[in-house]
């Protein structure tokens, strides 16, 4: 691992202490789950009883209902305030797997509904298979970059500081693009879909993609969580900054009077 020190990540802990502090990946949760709750209930009301029975005969269908299940469960816990702070490491491993059902969910529920409708050929799901293995190596590559970022200063106050959006981002991303096009034609061609169909598969690749980019930051939060204390806030902590900024705006309000 790079050598990250942590008077230069100044710049990620602003980011971890408002857009990735624990009430804002709560946020996050309770987004994926509506998203994943939309994905799950197609799969399970969207086809009738024999439909649904046949989906659920396939082990990827079982993985993301597990996986879902897991997630109701972890956003009850992280619904009481307190827990948010008190469990906050465990979030950000919570954070990672609400990422990975966002990115594979929607395109999983269009493999497996034209598996049961015997509409999907080999050829196809290797296609989609390989749309599933570019957005595993852009998400290693991106986060291997971010954490060489990291080690670099990039996140830091000085002349080191740079944006998230390095040239190997830019690079990969289009690559990326490149890469998914040419699939995403192979696939139309090769099934001739109808445009409602073929758009899933747009919505669904680039939603893997753009989950893939941003778990990369993800990842660098988990890391400064175990590694750092200063990344984790307690609840102490949390409401006497909240106390401060009520006060401030009391102020604020009193003074425009």
């Amino acid at each position: 691992m790079w050598n990250i020190k942590e008077e230069d990540l100044y710049e990620f802990r602003m980011t971890c202490k408002n857009r990735l502090s624990p009430e804002g990946a709560t946020g996050f949760m309770m987004g994926g789950i509506l998203f994943s709750s939309i994905a799950i209930f197609s799969i399970v009301l969207g086809g009738g009883l024999d439909y649904s029975a046949l989906l659920f005969d396939m082990a990827i269908v079982k993985l993301q209902v597990f996986l879902y299940c897991l997630q109701v469960i972890f956003l009850i816990l992280y619904l009481f305030p307190k827990a948010r702070f008190k469990f906050q490491k465990l979030q950000t491993l919570v954070v990672l797997l609400y990422a990975f059902q966002m990115a594979t969910i929607l395109l999983t529920v269009l493999v497996v509904s034209e598996i049961a409708n015997n509409s999907m050929d080999q050829i196809t799901l290797s296609y989609v298979g390989l749309l599933y293995f570019g957005g595993i190596i852009f998400h290693i590559v991106t986060t291997i970059d971010t954490f060489k970022q990291a080690s670099e200063g990039a996140f830091s106050t000085d002349e080191r500081s740079r944006s998230f959006f390095s040239r190997t981002k830019g690079n990969m991303m289009t690559g990326s693009f490149i890469y998914v096009l040419i699939l995403l034609i192979l696939i139309y061609f090769h099934n001739d879909y109808t445009f409602d169909t073929f758009m899933g598969y747009i919505i669904g690749s680039v939603l893997l993609y753009a989950v893939a980019l941003g778990a990369a930051e993800f990842q660098l939060l988990v890391y400064c969580k175990f590694k750092f204390k200063s990344f984790n806030m307690t609840w102490e902590e949390n409401e006497r900054k909240r106390q401060r900024f009520r006060k401030y705006n009391k102020k604020n309000k009193s003074k425009s009077r």
